[in-house]
């Protein structure tokens, strides 16, 4: 084993002549030591926050609309179709995962079948990937430099700054994909360094493939917040092999070849055509055509995008099969592994119906866009964000930025592929600002790129101590000041805006309330239909599955955007006239905390559906339930 934490010419960094292959790859058992500790208090600091959601599940599923529902949700209906063996139900689930992809719900219902079905357990996954987040914190920021007292310092600075951050705990203690999303991204900014490392190893490249491939069915965004600076990073720093690569094409192209296989093909010119009635199609908005003498609906044209790209993806295909053999030889080892291994599945991801056009809108301009969104709020917006609810004091912000400019500076100087990391931090930066939705919990999946840099920087500044110090007197400097920075964190109260940022900002029952007092009247329904006047959410479903372990049909009847009262009765009684549950559940709450005024979900206007069930003849009522939520009511109607 070499030891690169001593190199003859005692540099402090990765020497340009220095091969890649010896770059980071040493492990002496002082280092597999720390790796191990640090492995060990991540997971013990997991546990110690597993034990605080578990002595209180409830308090967490406050905030009615959370999204935390709908993900519990679908990773519950998995493991309950798996518990059945239900492949038709399983496999249905997965298919209707497009807007959210299907990964994290995979490993929920993975965790919920081993361990039983427990809302307890839906918090699993995002610890998962909080351990795994301080694991390659550390991995990465000891990658980055060759000197090993240099690396060890920075590891432990990043990993201090991760750990530490209040923001960053309440969201990885949550039934959300942050937490999993952050893991995955920090095991992809590895293994782009691995890779790097050793750059004629297909089995490196082979395994950010398939990291990736499982960040982009994790999330989308979180797959293209880390991509985008990858290939930054990949064609920066082989500029000259691109394009010598590239005049290679160019001088071995017949240009009338390329014009006949491309502008002359049917498919392609197909495809063009059919893309160019899609954004007819939008640029119309909402229309129908009479087709023997029924109404159909083009809008939006969700299946003729897919079609448009299946066109395209068909000609890529036959391509692919007559020159196959140049493909490859012109990719390369890296090209080659990310395209068989991470753009192939991707490619054909998109195949699925709807899948292309949700995931296009959700990472898009459109998705939610905020009315009093500008560049310059946003930048704010996520400064607060990132000062107030990510560190455990404001003031260690600043000091984590300077110390991340410190290490830009000396990036030349760091080990190949270090740009990455830095490129990262700041290319989702301004990923997130750009994006017309600013939601703080945004910052949890790349903000330890951050701390990883800022770990850089204090491993540069205690590197430039080697004229002066001796290794003994570095190392007591470092651990001084890695015992300072734990101190001041450990120290500090957490404060009150983690909890905002992460969406955990919430106080009074749990909204399991709205359920309980009445859910054993619900044993043994086929259908039940859930109806409030402050919206809908995934609660009620999950909580009537978990309860029974079985397939309740628990359905959906979307009410939003009503103008009046009126329109709200007349929905619901037509709701109400094809509805096919037997049983229908109204909650009126006159003062709910969950009022939200964008989608009408308001007491004056929603109470009319319960004018609409006081006049309708097809359910008879039952009992009511007086809830401890907003002054509610809950009342049961059974079909006659």
């Amino acid at each position: 084993m070499v030891d690169i934490g001593r190199q003859d010419n005692g540099a402090a960094f990765a020497p340009a002549e220095l091969p890649r292959a010896a770059i980071g790859t040493s492990r002496s058992w002082p280092e597999i030591t720390a790796l191990l500790i640090t492995l060990a208090a991540a997971i013990g600091i997991a546990g110690t926050m597993y034990a605080t959601y578990y002595h209180a599940p409830d308090l967490l599923w406050r905030g009615f609309h959370h999204d935390r529902s709908s993900h519990y949700s679908f990773g519950l209906d998995l493991a309950l179709a798996a518990r059945d063996l239900d492949p038709g139900w399983f496999f249905g689930e997965l298919e209707k995962a497009k807007v959210w992809p299907p990964f994290h719900g995979v490993v929920l219902s993975a965790v919920l079948l081993l361990g039983g079905i427990d809302h307890r357990l839906g918090v699993v996954p995002s610890l998962i990937g909080w351990v795994m987040t301080i694991a390659f914190a550390w991995l990465i920021a000891r990658r980055l430099f060759v000197d090993r007292q240099s690396g060890l310092f920075a590891a432990t600075v990043a990993v201090i700054f991760t750990a530490a951050s209040p923001t960053f705990r309440l969201i990885s203690t949550d039934v959300m994909l942050e937490g999993l999303g952050a893991g995955l991204s920090a095991a992809g900014l590895w293994a782009y360094l691995h890779a790097e490392a050793r750059p004629d190893s297909p089995r490196r490249w082979r395994l950010l493939a398939l990291i990736l491939t499982i960040l982009f069915f994790h999330k989308g965004n979180y797959w293209g917040l880390l991509i985008a600076p990858l290939a930054v990073a990949y064609a920066t720093s082989h500029w000259l092999e691109l394009a010598t690569v590239a005049r290679t094409i160019w001088t071995a192209t017949d240009a009338r070849t390329v014009l006949k296989a491309t502008v002359g093909s049917p498919l392609l010119l197909l495809a063009a055509l059919v893309t160019s009635l899609v954004a007819a199609i939008y640029a119309q908005g909402p229309m129908a055509l009479e087709l023997f003498g029924r109404s159909v609906s083009l809008y939006p044209p969700e299946n003729l995008t897919t079609a448009a790209y299946a066109l395209a993806f068909l000609w890529w295909t036959f391509t692919w099969l007559r020159h196959r053999t140049a493909i490859d030889r012109t990719l390369g080892t890296a090209g080659r592994a990310l395209l068989y291994w991470h753009l192939t599945p991707v490619a054909i991801s998109f195949l699925l119906p709807h899948r292309l056009s949700k995931f296009l809108w959700f990472v898009g301009p459109a998705n939610n866009v905020d009315p009093n969104y500008s560049l310059i709020k946003g930048g704010q917006f996520y400064w607060t964000v990132f000062a107030d609810g990510f560190h455990q004091a404001p003031w260690l912000a600043p000091i984590a930025i300077a110390l991340a400019l410190i290490g830009v500076i000396a990036i030349p100087k760091l080990t190949p592929g270090a740009r990455a990391v830095f490129l990262f931090a700041l290319l989702a930066w301004i990923g997130v600002i750009i994006h017309p939705q600013h939601q703080g919990r945004f910052m949890s999946t790349w903000v330890f790129a951050v701390w990883i840099c800022a770990g850089a920087g204090a491993g540069v500044l205690l590197s430039m101590t080697r004229a002066w110090l001796s290794p003994l007197w570095r190392g007591a400097v470092a651990a001084t000041l890695a015992a300072a920075l734990l101190a001041v964190n450990l120290a500090s109260p957490t404060p009150k805006a983690a909890a905002i940022y992460a969406l955990q900002d919430a106080s009074g029952p749990s909204d399991l309330e709205l359920i309980r007092p009445y859910l054993a009247e619900l044993d043994g329904a086929h259908e039940i239909a859930m109806f409030t006047t402050f919206g809908m959410s995934k609660l009620f479903a999950w909580v009537i599955r978990a309860r029974c372990r079985c397939r309740t049909i628990v359905g959906d009847p979307f009410i939003a955007g009503v103008p009046s009262r009126e329109a709200a009765r007349a929905l619901m009684a037509d709701r109400i006239e094809h509805s096919t549950a037997d049983i229908i559940v109204t909650i009126d709450a006159p003062h709910s905390r969950d009022e939200s005024p964008a989608f009408g979900w308001v007491h004056a206007k929603m109470v009319g559906i319960i004018d609409a069930m006081a006049d309708q003849t097809r359910y008879v009522r039952g009992n009511s339930y007086a809830l401890p939520i907003g002054d509610a009511t809950a009342t049961i109607w059974r079909r006659r």
